[in-house]
């Protein structure tokens, strides 16, 4: 099984209907939400319209990473309480992010109707935004795997440290498993440069053709960059902190190569929401 790496062709126009890419990883500490985040904002600035699933359930890494305190989040949507208009958070350069809470594994709880009230609401979020980016949690529980396969594709993050590698390897075998037709590309995390990135995807790659018959896609990689740890402590996203730093400039890069890659197909379906609720019974 192929998916073609990411392309760095010629942009094309904006899509007719929200593309969702699912950020995920093996385990936590490899900074998935600071990238979910920044690259979000590198779309931003290129003119598409950008919305944040805060999914990493219990912790809220998005709002965070902004300096934002939500009162609300999906769980009190799910409940009745609150409409989504009254949930979303507005971020830099025009992004909404959704604070997922636990609310995403309640859908599975809803009657018939009630989901159906809700999924109204929350297509609404779909029919707004080029892109729907999704901060899943880290290693591979039912919700993880939920939300990966919802959507239209996926980036696992690593970093080039062992038990990071042996994680997402983990993480990659059960999604080629669970949903063998789902794409996912790979990125590394805070390496030296490009060449030891280019050596652990190739590591990476070579183990999953060998045991599981599957070639994922490149994502390209992050540097290491002080910029970004001083992003986290001021709460400054580390692309507007430092815009022409070394790991902002890899963002850039990233963002470059999925604006230039083809939309995915329309999944039978639906959108994003209408999948998850699809799908919860696993949760």
């Amino acid at each position: 099984m192929t998916v073609d790496p990411l392309s760095t062709s010629t942009l094309p126009p904006m899509q007719t209907r929200p593309r969702t890419i699912a950020f995920t990883s093996g385990k936590g500490g490899v900074g998935k939400s600071n990238l979910v985040l920044n690259t979000g904002l590198a779309l931003a600035r290129r003119g598409r319209r950008v919305a944040i699933f805060d999914g990493d359930l219990g912790l809220a890494s998005i709002n965070v990473l902004l300096g934002l305190a939500p009162r609300f989040d999906l769980r009190h949507v799910v409940s009745g309480e609150r409409r989504l208009r009254d949930i979303v958070l507005r971020g830099p350069h025009g992004i909404s992010i959704v604070p997922a809470g636990a609310g995403v594994a309640e859908l599975a709880n809803l009657g018939h109707g009630d989901r159906e009230a809700l999924l109204e609401q929350l297509r609404d979020i779909e029919e707004n935004v080029d892109f729907l980016l999704v901060d899943t949690g880290a290693g591979i529980s039912d919700t993880v795997l939920n939300l990966v396969v919802a959507s239209d594709e996926a980036v696992v993050v690593t970093r080039p440290e062992p038990t990071a590698l042996a994680d997402a390897y983990a993480l990659m075998k059960v999604i080629v498993r669970e949903a063998p037709t789902s794409p996912f590309h790979v990125l590394i995390n805070m390496v030296r440069d490009g060449a030891q990135a280019a050596q652990v995807y190739r590591s990476l790659s070579e183990i999953l053709q060998k045991f599981l018959g599957y070639q994922p896609g490149d994502a390209g990689f992050v540097v290491t960059d002080p910029r970004v740890g001083q992003g986290v402590v001021q709460q400054v996203p580390f692309t507007l902190l430092a815009p022409q730093c070394p790991a902002a400039r890899d963002v850039d890069v990233l963002a470059g190569r999925i604006l230039g890659a083809p939309v995915a197909p329309t999944p039978a379906l639906g959108g994003l929401w209408s999948r998850l609720a699809s799908w919860g019974r696993r949760v």
